[in-house]
This record gives C-alpha cells, structure tokens and sequence, in this order.
C-alpha cells in the first residue's frame, strides 16, 4: 500500500517515471535490522535503454497497489508505526506539517 497527500496527486499524474536494468548479480540487500534497499557492490552497466513505465496510477493497478489519499499523512503514519507492519516513510520529509492535536 502506497500513501500521499491529496496535495501530491497532480504530481503523480503528471510525473514521468522510466526504469533502468541492471545485472541483479552484483546487488546485495542493505540495511539493518531488516534489508530495505539492494545497492551495487561493484560499477553497474545499463543492460539497455531506459524504458518510460507510464501513468503511475495506471503502473499502481496494474502491480495490486493500493493508493490511498490522505489531507495529512501524519495521523496515518502514527498509526502504522504503532502497528506491527512493516513500513517505509523515505518521502516524509515532503509532507505537510503535522495538524496540532
């Protein structure tokens, strides 16, 4: 499950996202406790050309992503950190300030 702020969802729209293939070979999971990013152990070459992915929301469906659209991620992100999910909060920074309680 994704999660944004409505004040982000034109940017998703409009965004042009393209992927770039690598030898999988010379990555190793990177982090701790839990491994949440792989990163090369060596220089990497491009396999091919970039491919465009197109229209995130369309990439979304097409994966089983569910998005949600939040006013203000800050009381959803306080509930998942109290849960026993797994989460990632990398873009947090890019939020709005929390709404005082």
């Amino acid at each position: 499950m994704h999660a944004i702020e409505y004040s982000w969802l034109a940017a998703m729209q409009s965004t042009e996202l393209y992927a770039y293939r690598f030898d999988r070979s010379v990555f190793r999971p990177f982090g701790s406790p839990e491994p949440h990013a792989y990163v090369p152990t060596e220089v990497v070459c491009l396999l091919g050309p970039h491919e465009m992915v197109g229209p995130l929301l369309q990439a979304h469906a097409e994966a089983g992503i569910e998005l949600r659209l939040f006013a203000n991620l800050w009381p959803y992100w306080t509930e998942v950190t109290r849960s026993t999910l797994g989460y990632s909060g990398i873009r947090l920074q890019n939020a709005q300030p929390a709404q005082p309680a």
